[in-house]
Protein backbone atom coordinates (compact mmCIF):
# COMPACT_ATOMS: atom_id res chain seq x y z
CA UNK A 1 0.00 0.00 0.00
CA UNK A 2 2.67 2.49 1.25
CA UNK A 3 5.07 1.55 -2.02
CA UNK A 4 1.45 2.09 -4.45
CA UNK A 5 1.20 5.30 -2.72
CA UNK A 6 4.98 6.76 -3.03
CA UNK A 7 4.73 5.14 -7.11
CA UNK A 8 1.42 7.32 -8.06
CA UNK A 9 3.32 10.40 -6.20
CA UNK A 10 6.13 9.90 -8.02
CA UNK A 11 4.64 9.31 -11.41
CA UNK A 12 2.10 12.45 -11.14
CA UNK A 13 5.51 14.43 -10.68
CA UNK A 14 7.19 13.18 -13.48
CA UNK A 15 4.41 13.42 -16.02
CA UNK A 16 3.85 17.02 -14.82
CA UNK A 17 7.29 17.81 -15.88
CA UNK A 18 7.48 15.93 -18.72
CA UNK A 19 4.03 17.73 -20.00
CA UNK A 20 5.85 20.78 -18.84
CA UNK A 21 8.45 20.24 -20.81
CA UNK A 22 6.32 19.41 -24.05
CA UNK A 23 4.55 22.81 -23.96
CA UNK A 24 8.17 24.66 -23.55
CA UNK A 25 9.58 22.73 -26.43
CA UNK A 26 6.35 24.11 -28.42
CA UNK A 27 6.74 27.31 -27.96
CA UNK A 28 6.47 29.43 -31.28
CA UNK A 29 9.21 32.19 -30.31
CA UNK A 30 12.15 32.90 -27.79
CA UNK A 31 10.17 35.10 -25.61
CA UNK A 32 7.39 32.95 -24.69
CA UNK A 33 10.12 29.97 -24.04
CA UNK A 34 11.78 32.18 -21.71
CA UNK A 35 8.67 32.86 -19.83
CA UNK A 36 7.68 28.77 -19.14
CA UNK A 37 11.03 28.34 -18.72
CA UNK A 38 10.30 28.23 -14.43
CA UNK A 39 7.86 25.41 -14.79
CA UNK A 40 10.98 22.76 -15.32
CA UNK A 41 13.03 24.76 -12.96
CA UNK A 42 14.78 22.55 -9.94
CA UNK A 43 15.57 23.25 -6.84
CA UNK A 44 19.27 22.19 -7.28
CA UNK A 45 19.61 24.37 -10.79
CA UNK A 46 17.77 27.78 -9.75
CA UNK A 47 16.62 30.06 -12.35
CA UNK A 48 16.42 33.88 -11.47
CA UNK A 49 12.43 34.80 -10.54
CA UNK A 50 9.66 34.49 -12.68
CA UNK A 51 6.88 36.24 -12.69
CA UNK A 52 3.32 35.97 -14.60
CA UNK A 53 0.35 38.48 -14.68
CA UNK A 54 -3.24 37.94 -14.37
CA UNK A 55 -4.58 41.26 -15.60
CA UNK A 56 -6.87 42.46 -12.80
CA UNK A 57 -5.72 40.11 -10.01
CA UNK A 58 -2.11 41.25 -10.05
CA UNK A 59 0.87 38.67 -10.25
CA UNK A 60 2.23 35.75 -9.47
CA UNK A 61 6.19 34.79 -9.17
CA UNK A 62 8.58 31.72 -8.54
CA UNK A 63 11.64 32.43 -6.53
CA UNK A 64 13.75 30.20 -5.09
CA UNK A 65 11.83 30.33 -1.77
CA UNK A 66 9.08 28.05 -3.35
CA UNK A 67 11.38 25.13 -4.13
CA UNK A 68 12.85 22.12 -1.83
CA UNK A 69 14.51 19.31 -2.95
CA UNK A 70 12.62 16.90 -1.03
CA UNK A 71 8.63 18.72 0.14
CA UNK A 72 8.70 20.79 -3.32
CA UNK A 73 11.15 20.01 -6.53
CA UNK A 74 8.41 20.58 -8.70
CA UNK A 75 6.61 23.93 -9.51
CA UNK A 76 4.61 25.68 -12.34
CA UNK A 77 2.41 28.67 -12.86
CA UNK A 78 -1.24 28.21 -12.47
CA UNK A 79 -3.12 27.53 -15.60
CA UNK A 80 -5.05 30.08 -17.61
CA UNK A 81 -8.08 31.74 -15.79
CA UNK A 82 -10.10 30.62 -18.17
CA UNK A 83 -9.53 27.01 -17.91
CA UNK A 84 -9.53 27.11 -13.74
CA UNK A 85 -12.99 29.34 -14.33
CA UNK A 86 -13.24 30.36 -10.71
CA UNK A 87 -16.97 30.93 -9.86
CA UNK A 88 -18.72 32.67 -6.89
CA UNK A 89 -22.37 31.48 -5.46
CA UNK A 90 -24.10 33.55 -2.98
CA UNK A 91 -26.63 31.94 -0.59
CA UNK A 92 -28.41 33.28 2.06
CA UNK A 93 -31.42 33.01 3.80
CA UNK A 94 -33.93 34.39 1.07
CA UNK A 95 -32.00 32.06 -1.58
CA UNK A 96 -31.10 28.94 0.68
CA UNK A 97 -30.93 26.48 -2.08
CA UNK A 98 -30.46 28.14 -5.52
CA UNK A 99 -27.19 30.18 -5.64
CA UNK A 100 -26.87 33.56 -7.38
CA UNK A 101 -23.91 33.90 -9.53
CA UNK A 102 -21.32 36.91 -8.46
CA UNK A 103 -19.32 38.37 -10.89
CA UNK A 104 -16.94 41.76 -10.64
CA UNK A 105 -16.32 41.86 -14.66
CA UNK A 106 -20.67 42.28 -14.53
CA UNK A 107 -21.34 44.74 -11.48
CA UNK A 108 -25.25 44.06 -12.16
CA UNK A 109 -24.69 39.88 -11.02
CA UNK A 110 -24.14 41.41 -7.64
CA UNK A 111 -26.62 44.69 -7.63
CA UNK A 112 -29.37 42.25 -8.20
CA UNK A 113 -28.12 39.35 -5.83
CA UNK A 114 -29.35 39.15 -2.37
CA UNK A 115 -25.73 40.17 -1.24
CA UNK A 116 -25.73 42.28 2.02
CA UNK A 117 -22.12 44.01 3.40
CA UNK A 118 -23.99 44.53 6.84
CA UNK A 119 -24.04 40.41 7.39
CA UNK A 120 -21.10 38.88 8.11
CA UNK A 121 -19.56 36.56 5.22
CA UNK A 122 -18.37 33.39 5.01
CA UNK A 123 -16.65 31.36 2.39
CA UNK A 124 -16.62 27.76 1.59
CA UNK A 125 -13.38 26.89 -0.40
CA UNK A 126 -13.05 22.94 -1.76
CA UNK A 127 -9.88 21.13 -2.02
CA UNK A 128 -8.23 18.63 -5.13
CA UNK A 129 -10.56 16.56 -6.94
CA UNK A 130 -13.49 18.03 -5.12
CA UNK A 131 -16.48 20.17 -6.42
CA UNK A 132 -19.02 22.39 -5.00
CA UNK A 133 -21.52 19.89 -5.69
CA UNK A 134 -20.30 17.61 -3.03
CA UNK A 135 -22.33 16.52 -0.25
CA UNK A 136 -20.38 18.08 2.41
CA UNK A 137 -20.60 21.89 1.02
CA UNK A 138 -24.35 21.65 1.05
CA UNK A 139 -24.57 20.35 4.74
CA UNK A 140 -21.95 23.24 5.67
CA UNK A 141 -23.90 26.03 4.12
CA UNK A 142 -26.88 25.03 5.63
CA UNK A 143 -25.71 24.91 8.99
CA UNK A 144 -24.67 28.20 8.41
CA UNK A 145 -27.71 29.83 6.84
CA UNK A 146 -28.88 27.77 10.26
CA UNK A 147 -27.41 29.16 12.55
CA UNK A 148 -27.41 32.81 10.84
CA UNK A 149 -28.38 34.73 8.08
CA UNK A 150 -24.93 34.89 6.37
CA UNK A 151 -23.34 35.82 3.07
CA UNK A 152 -22.16 32.36 2.12
CA UNK A 153 -20.18 32.44 -1.06
CA UNK A 154 -18.95 28.97 -1.82
CA UNK A 155 -15.95 28.78 -3.60
CA UNK A 156 -16.14 26.87 -7.35
CA UNK A 157 -12.70 26.38 -8.98
CA UNK A 158 -13.27 22.21 -10.10
CA UNK A 159 -11.53 23.47 -13.38
CA UNK A 160 -8.52 23.93 -11.61
CA UNK A 161 -8.92 21.06 -8.74
CA UNK A 162 -8.58 18.03 -10.84
CA UNK A 163 -5.64 16.41 -11.62
CA UNK A 164 -2.33 16.50 -11.67
CA UNK A 165 -1.73 17.94 -8.18
CA UNK A 166 1.40 19.65 -8.76
CA UNK A 167 -1.07 21.90 -11.28
CA UNK A 168 -3.72 22.00 -9.02
CA UNK A 169 -1.14 23.24 -5.70
CA UNK A 170 0.11 25.83 -8.25
CA UNK A 171 -3.65 26.88 -9.47
CA UNK A 172 -4.91 27.61 -6.10
CA UNK A 173 -2.40 30.82 -5.84
CA UNK A 174 -4.27 31.93 -8.78
CA UNK A 175 -7.81 30.83 -7.20
CA UNK A 176 -6.31 33.06 -3.91
CA UNK A 177 -5.91 35.89 -6.21
CA UNK A 178 -9.97 35.61 -7.48
CA UNK A 179 -10.45 35.68 -4.04
CA UNK A 180 -9.04 38.60 -2.59
CA UNK A 181 -9.87 40.16 -6.23
CA UNK A 182 -13.47 39.81 -4.96
CA UNK A 183 -13.53 40.84 -1.54
CA UNK A 184 -11.46 43.92 -2.31
CA UNK A 185 -14.18 44.78 -5.04
CA UNK A 186 -17.03 44.32 -2.53
CA UNK A 187 -15.72 46.53 0.20
CA UNK A 188 -14.15 49.48 -2.32
CA UNK A 189 -18.31 49.25 -4.17
CA UNK A 190 -20.17 47.64 -1.73
CA UNK A 191 -19.10 48.44 1.88
CA UNK A 192 -17.93 45.28 2.94
CA UNK A 193 -15.62 44.83 6.06
CA UNK A 194 -12.80 42.59 5.95
CA UNK A 195 -12.67 41.83 9.77
CA UNK A 196 -16.36 40.76 8.65
CA UNK A 197 -14.95 38.29 6.07
CA UNK A 198 -14.29 34.51 7.11
CA UNK A 199 -12.72 31.98 4.87
CA UNK A 200 -13.29 28.51 5.43
CA UNK A 201 -11.02 25.87 3.25
CA UNK A 202 -10.12 21.85 3.05
CA UNK A 203 -6.96 20.51 2.35
CA UNK A 204 -5.77 22.40 -0.87
CA UNK A 205 -8.63 25.35 0.26
CA UNK A 206 -6.49 26.27 3.17
CA UNK A 207 -3.92 27.18 1.72
CA UNK A 208 -6.03 29.31 -0.69
CA UNK A 209 -7.38 30.56 1.92
CA UNK A 210 -3.87 31.63 2.74
CA UNK A 211 -3.09 32.92 -0.46
CA UNK A 212 -6.30 35.04 -0.36
CA UNK A 213 -5.94 36.57 2.80
CA UNK A 214 -1.85 37.61 2.61
CA UNK A 215 -3.71 40.03 -0.11
CA UNK A 216 -6.48 41.05 1.71
CA UNK A 217 -5.55 43.59 4.47
CA UNK A 218 -7.52 43.03 7.65
CA UNK A 219 -9.05 40.09 6.62
CA UNK A 220 -10.90 38.32 10.05
CA UNK A 221 -10.53 35.10 10.10
CA UNK A 222 -9.37 31.67 8.07
CA UNK A 223 -10.19 28.39 8.97
CA UNK A 224 -7.96 25.86 7.61
CA UNK A 225 -9.56 22.30 7.61
CA UNK A 226 -6.84 19.80 7.61
CA UNK A 227 -4.43 22.01 5.23
CA UNK A 228 -3.11 19.79 2.65
CA UNK A 229 0.97 18.59 3.51
CA UNK A 230 2.20 17.07 0.38
CA UNK A 231 3.84 20.71 -1.10
CA UNK A 232 3.82 22.72 2.37
CA UNK A 233 4.50 20.97 4.62
CA UNK A 234 8.11 22.42 5.74
CA UNK A 235 7.53 25.17 3.48
CA UNK A 236 7.86 28.79 4.53
CA UNK A 237 4.88 30.71 5.33
CA UNK A 238 4.84 32.80 1.93
CA UNK A 239 3.96 29.09 0.17
CA UNK A 240 1.70 27.96 2.94
CA UNK A 241 -1.36 28.91 5.07
CA UNK A 242 0.40 30.66 8.15
CA UNK A 243 -1.08 33.45 11.16
CA UNK A 244 -0.38 36.22 9.38
CA UNK A 245 -3.18 35.50 6.94
CA UNK A 246 -5.83 36.88 8.56
CA UNK A 247 -6.45 38.44 12.06
CA UNK A 248 -7.43 35.09 13.25
CA UNK A 249 -6.27 31.28 11.72
CA UNK A 250 -7.15 28.44 13.45
CA UNK A 251 -6.51 25.24 12.51
CA UNK A 252 -8.23 21.62 12.88
CA UNK A 253 -5.62 19.04 12.13
CA UNK A 254 -7.25 15.24 11.62
CA UNK A 255 -4.93 13.51 9.26
CA UNK A 256 -1.51 14.16 10.19
CA UNK A 257 -0.01 10.74 9.22
CA UNK A 258 3.22 11.19 6.36
CA UNK A 259 2.33 11.33 2.80
CA UNK A 260 3.88 8.00 2.98
CA UNK A 261 1.95 6.55 5.01
CA UNK A 262 -1.00 7.91 3.04
CA UNK A 263 -1.68 10.93 5.45
CA UNK A 264 -3.22 13.78 3.62
CA UNK A 265 -2.70 16.48 5.93
CA UNK A 266 -0.19 18.37 7.60
CA UNK A 267 1.38 17.67 10.99
CA UNK A 268 3.16 21.16 11.83
CA UNK A 269 0.83 23.90 13.49
CA UNK A 270 0.35 26.60 10.69
CA UNK A 271 -2.26 28.45 12.75
CA UNK A 272 -3.04 31.00 15.94
CA UNK A 273 -4.96 28.19 17.31
CA UNK A 274 -3.86 24.95 16.07
CA UNK A 275 -5.98 21.51 17.40
CA UNK A 276 -5.14 18.01 16.91
CA UNK A 277 -8.73 16.16 17.70
CA UNK A 278 -7.35 12.48 18.54
CA UNK A 279 -3.13 13.58 18.10
CA UNK A 280 -4.39 14.55 14.49
CA UNK A 281 -4.03 11.17 13.08
CA UNK A 282 -6.17 8.11 13.05
CA UNK A 283 -9.50 9.16 14.12
CA UNK A 284 -11.85 7.46 15.52
CA UNK A 285 -14.40 5.07 13.13
CA UNK A 286 -11.98 5.57 10.49
CA UNK A 287 -11.11 2.02 10.64
CA UNK A 288 -12.47 0.29 8.11
CA UNK A 289 -13.50 -2.49 10.58
CA UNK A 290 -15.37 0.06 12.89
CA UNK A 291 -17.36 0.98 10.00
CA UNK A 292 -17.31 -1.39 7.35
CA UNK A 293 -18.02 -0.03 4.03
CA UNK A 294 -21.17 -1.71 3.13
CA UNK A 295 -23.27 -0.28 5.66
CA UNK A 296 -21.88 3.31 5.23
CA UNK A 297 -23.09 2.62 1.25
CA UNK A 298 -26.77 1.64 2.26
CA UNK A 299 -27.20 4.63 5.45
CA UNK A 300 -25.12 7.30 3.38
CA UNK A 301 -24.69 7.04 -0.26
CA UNK A 302 -22.09 6.02 -2.53
CA UNK A 303 -20.33 9.53 -2.12
CA UNK A 304 -19.79 9.08 1.09
CA UNK A 305 -18.85 5.53 1.27
CA UNK A 306 -16.17 6.24 -1.43
CA UNK A 307 -14.58 9.24 1.04
CA UNK A 308 -14.75 6.50 4.16
CA UNK A 309 -12.76 4.23 2.16
CA UNK A 310 -10.48 6.95 0.32
CA UNK A 311 -9.69 9.81 3.07
CA UNK A 312 -11.90 9.26 6.08
CA UNK A 313 -9.46 10.92 8.47
CA UNK A 314 -8.99 13.85 6.05
CA UNK A 315 -12.43 14.94 5.75
CA UNK A 316 -13.24 14.04 9.71
CA UNK A 317 -12.14 17.84 10.36
CA UNK A 318 -15.05 19.08 7.62
CA UNK A 319 -17.42 17.07 9.89
CA UNK A 320 -16.05 18.23 13.08
CA UNK A 321 -16.66 21.95 12.06
CA UNK A 322 -20.20 21.27 10.85
CA UNK A 323 -21.53 19.79 13.95
CA UNK A 324 -19.64 22.56 15.70
CA UNK A 325 -21.79 25.27 14.32
CA UNK A 326 -25.23 24.73 15.80
CA UNK A 327 -23.99 21.61 18.74
CA UNK A 328 -24.57 22.58 22.63
CA UNK A 329 -21.68 20.89 23.37
CA UNK A 330 -18.30 23.21 23.18
CA UNK A 331 -15.19 21.62 21.41
CA UNK A 332 -12.65 22.14 24.36
CA UNK A 333 -9.28 22.03 23.60
CA UNK A 334 -6.51 22.29 25.58
CA UNK A 335 -3.00 23.35 24.96
CA UNK A 336 -0.39 20.45 25.75
CA UNK A 337 3.49 19.50 24.58
CA UNK A 338 1.87 16.01 23.42
CA UNK A 339 -1.04 13.95 23.43
CA UNK A 340 0.31 11.55 25.75
CA UNK A 341 0.84 14.22 28.02
CA UNK A 342 -2.88 15.30 27.64
CA UNK A 343 -4.39 11.82 28.30
CA UNK A 344 -2.19 11.40 31.21
CA UNK A 345 -3.97 14.96 32.52
CA UNK A 346 -0.66 16.75 32.79
CA UNK A 347 -2.29 19.69 30.87
CA UNK A 348 -6.56 19.44 32.06
CA UNK A 349 -6.26 22.73 33.16
CA UNK A 350 -7.61 26.34 31.45
CA UNK A 351 -5.09 28.31 33.69
CA UNK A 352 -5.58 31.58 35.85
CA UNK A 353 -6.63 33.27 32.45
CA UNK A 354 -7.96 30.77 30.96
CA UNK A 355 -5.71 30.69 28.17
CA UNK A 356 -4.73 27.37 27.81
CA UNK A 357 -7.67 26.13 26.42
CA UNK A 358 -9.49 27.07 23.36
CA UNK A 359 -12.98 26.38 21.89
CA UNK A 360 -12.49 24.05 18.24
CA UNK A 361 -14.64 24.33 15.49
CA UNK A 362 -16.87 27.31 14.42
CA UNK A 363 -16.71 29.65 17.69
CA UNK A 364 -13.16 29.33 17.94
CA UNK A 365 -11.59 32.76 19.00
CA UNK A 366 -8.60 34.88 19.46
CA UNK A 367 -7.03 34.33 22.97
CA UNK A 368 -5.35 37.46 24.25
CA UNK A 369 -1.89 36.75 24.57
CA UNK A 370 -1.81 33.36 22.94
CA UNK A 371 1.65 32.95 20.69
CA UNK A 372 1.00 31.27 17.22
CA UNK A 373 2.48 27.68 17.25
CA UNK A 374 0.37 26.10 20.49
CA UNK A 375 -0.95 22.92 20.18
CA UNK A 376 -4.66 22.13 21.74
CA UNK A 377 -5.37 18.38 21.81
CA UNK A 378 -8.94 17.07 22.16
CA UNK A 379 -10.61 13.65 22.07
CA UNK A 380 -13.59 12.83 20.30
CA UNK A 381 -16.13 10.14 19.20
CA UNK A 382 -16.28 7.87 16.38
CA UNK A 383 -19.87 8.77 15.36
CA UNK A 384 -21.95 11.88 15.27
CA UNK A 385 -22.06 13.41 17.67
CA UNK A 386 -18.14 13.82 17.46
CA UNK A 387 -18.08 16.28 20.69
CA UNK A 388 -17.13 15.00 24.17
CA UNK A 389 -17.36 16.34 27.53
CA UNK A 390 -13.81 15.68 29.15
CA UNK A 391 -13.29 14.54 32.63
CA UNK A 392 -9.87 14.37 34.12
CA UNK A 393 -9.58 11.75 37.25
CA UNK A 394 -6.95 11.68 39.84
CA UNK A 395 -6.39 8.81 42.32
CA UNK A 396 -4.16 9.43 45.23
CA UNK A 397 -2.99 6.34 45.90
CA UNK A 398 -1.68 6.19 49.97
CA UNK A 399 1.08 3.73 51.21
CA UNK A 400 -0.12 1.19 54.12
CA UNK A 401 2.35 -1.01 55.14
CA UNK A 402 0.72 -3.76 54.04
CA UNK A 403 0.35 -2.27 50.42
CA UNK A 404 2.97 -3.49 47.89
CA UNK A 405 4.92 -0.97 45.77
CA UNK A 406 3.31 -1.20 42.79
CA UNK A 407 0.92 -3.25 41.07
CA UNK A 408 -0.67 -3.34 38.05
CA UNK A 409 -4.41 -4.04 36.85
CA UNK A 410 -7.63 -2.60 35.07
CA UNK A 411 -10.16 0.41 36.89
CA UNK A 412 -13.13 1.84 36.04
CA UNK A 413 -15.79 4.44 37.42
CA UNK A 414 -19.06 5.50 37.97
CA UNK A 415 -19.42 9.27 38.76
CA UNK A 416 -22.80 10.28 40.09
CA UNK A 417 -24.15 14.34 40.59
CA UNK A 418 -27.41 15.66 41.25
CA UNK A 419 -27.94 15.67 37.20
CA UNK A 420 -27.53 12.36 36.55
CA UNK A 421 -24.86 9.42 36.20
CA UNK A 422 -22.38 8.37 34.10
CA UNK A 423 -21.55 4.43 34.31
CA UNK A 424 -18.24 2.60 33.54
CA UNK A 425 -15.95 5.12 32.76
CA UNK A 426 -12.68 2.62 31.05
CA UNK A 427 -9.92 4.30 32.61
CA UNK A 428 -7.61 1.47 31.16
CA UNK A 429 -8.61 1.40 27.49
CA UNK A 430 -5.22 0.45 25.99
CA UNK A 431 -4.36 -2.56 28.79
CA UNK A 432 -3.65 -2.80 32.39
CA UNK A 433 -2.09 0.45 34.19
CA UNK A 434 0.85 0.18 36.72
CA UNK A 435 0.23 2.16 40.11
CA UNK A 436 3.11 3.07 42.74
CA UNK A 437 1.32 3.07 46.15
CA UNK A 438 2.12 6.83 47.82
CA UNK A 439 2.19 8.96 44.28
CA UNK A 440 -0.77 9.93 42.18
CA UNK A 441 -1.81 9.11 38.90
CA UNK A 442 -4.13 11.00 36.38
CA UNK A 443 -6.40 9.98 33.59
CA UNK A 444 -8.73 11.88 31.00
CA UNK A 445 -11.68 10.38 30.32
CA UNK A 446 -14.69 11.51 28.26
CA UNK A 447 -18.92 11.11 27.22
CA UNK A 448 -21.56 12.40 25.40
CA UNK A 449 -23.19 14.66 28.87
CA UNK A 450 -21.60 17.34 31.19
CA UNK A 451 -23.20 16.01 34.30
CA UNK A 452 -22.16 18.94 36.67
CA UNK A 453 -19.96 18.79 39.82
CA UNK A 454 -19.72 15.07 41.01
CA UNK A 455 -21.08 14.14 44.22
CA UNK A 456 -20.22 10.18 44.32
CA UNK A 457 -17.75 7.92 42.17
CA UNK A 458 -17.94 4.16 41.90
CA UNK A 459 -14.41 2.89 41.66
CA UNK A 460 -13.89 -0.77 40.23
CA UNK A 461 -10.30 -2.37 40.16
CA UNK A 462 -8.92 -5.38 39.32
CA UNK A 463 -5.62 -6.41 39.25
CA UNK A 464 -3.48 -8.08 36.24
CA UNK A 465 -1.47 -10.90 37.36
CA UNK A 466 0.13 -11.41 33.84
CA UNK A 467 2.00 -15.22 32.90
CA UNK A 468 4.36 -13.32 30.94
CA UNK A 469 5.36 -11.28 33.69
CA UNK A 470 6.54 -13.09 36.38
CA UNK A 471 7.07 -10.14 38.52
CA UNK A 472 3.38 -9.40 38.43
CA UNK A 473 2.17 -13.11 39.45
CA UNK A 474 0.36 -12.20 43.08
CA UNK A 475 -0.73 -15.49 44.38
CA UNK A 476 -0.32 -15.77 48.38
CA UNK A 477 2.76 -14.30 48.97
CA UNK A 478 2.00 -10.99 47.72
CA UNK A 479 -0.98 -8.31 48.14
CA UNK A 480 -3.30 -7.55 45.05
CA UNK A 481 -5.41 -4.55 46.55
CA UNK A 482 -5.23 -0.89 45.88
CA UNK A 483 -5.30 1.42 48.50
CA UNK A 484 -6.91 4.99 47.61
CA UNK A 485 -6.64 8.21 49.33
CA UNK A 486 -9.11 10.11 47.69
CA UNK A 487 -10.06 10.57 44.10
CA UNK A 488 -10.51 14.19 42.03
CA UNK A 489 -12.28 14.93 38.95
CA UNK A 490 -12.10 17.68 37.20
CA UNK A 491 -14.76 19.15 34.58
CA UNK A 492 -13.34 22.13 32.43
CA UNK A 493 -16.07 24.43 31.37
CA UNK A 494 -16.56 27.66 29.21
CA UNK A 495 -17.49 30.60 31.09
CA UNK A 496 -20.13 32.16 29.32
CA UNK A 497 -19.77 35.81 29.81
CA UNK A 498 -15.86 35.47 29.77
CA UNK A 499 -15.92 32.92 26.98
CA UNK A 500 -13.01 31.82 28.44
CA UNK A 501 -12.06 28.06 30.33
CA UNK A 502 -12.85 27.08 33.82
CA UNK A 503 -12.27 24.50 36.22
CA UNK A 504 -14.69 22.77 38.22
CA UNK A 505 -12.85 19.97 40.04
CA UNK A 506 -14.45 17.48 43.11
CA UNK A 507 -12.50 15.78 45.73
CA UNK A 508 -14.28 12.51 47.03
CA UNK A 509 -12.73 10.40 50.24
CA UNK A 510 -13.76 7.60 51.83
CA UNK A 511 -17.12 7.05 53.49
CA UNK A 512 -16.30 7.72 57.36
CA UNK A 513 -13.49 9.89 56.61
CA UNK A 514 -10.75 7.18 56.90
CA UNK A 515 -7.29 7.67 55.79
CA UNK A 516 -7.68 5.67 53.03
CA UNK A 517 -9.75 3.10 51.17
CA UNK A 518 -8.14 -0.87 50.68
CA UNK A 519 -10.30 -2.40 47.80
CA UNK A 520 -9.86 -6.08 46.79
CA UNK A 521 -9.02 -7.27 43.24
CA UNK A 522 -12.19 -7.13 41.42
CA UNK A 523 -14.30 -5.55 43.85
CA UNK A 524 -15.97 -2.09 43.72
CA UNK A 525 -15.06 1.02 46.66
CA UNK A 526 -17.32 3.64 47.67
CA UNK A 527 -16.32 7.45 47.36
CA UNK A 528 -17.91 10.84 48.61
CA UNK A 529 -17.76 14.40 48.58
CA UNK A 530 -17.16 14.42 52.27
CA UNK A 531 -13.57 15.14 52.70
CA UNK A 532 -14.14 17.54 55.72
CA UNK A 533 -12.00 17.10 58.80
CA UNK A 534 -14.18 15.90 61.58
Amino acid sequence: MVRDRIFLLVASLLVTAASVSAQTVQQPNKESWKNNLIDVNMPWFPQSAEVKCYDELGCLNLTKEWYHIINRAFNVFPLRRDLIDTKFHLYTRANALEAQLLKCQDPKTIERSNFDSKRLTKFIIHGFIDTPLSSWIKEMRLALLKHRDYNVIVVDWAGGSLPLYTQATANTRLVGLEIAYLINYLKDNHGLKPEQVHLIGHSLGAHTAGYAGERVPGLGRITGLDPAEPYFHGMPPMVRLDPTDAELVDVIHTDATSILLMGYGMVEPVGHLDFYPNNGKAQPGCDITENPLPLTLVRQGIEEASRVLVACNHIRAIKLFIESINGHCPYLGYRCSSYNAFTQGKCFSCGVNGTNCAVMGFHAEKMPGVTPGGKYYISTGKDTPFCRHHYRVTIDLAKPQKAEAWVQGFMRVSLHSDNGVIKNLDLTPNGYEKLEHGTSKSFVVTHTEDIGPVKRVEFYWEYDMNVLQPRSICFLWCNDHLYIRDIKVTKSKINSRSKRGIDVSSKLCTPGRREFTDIASRSTALFLDDCEEG
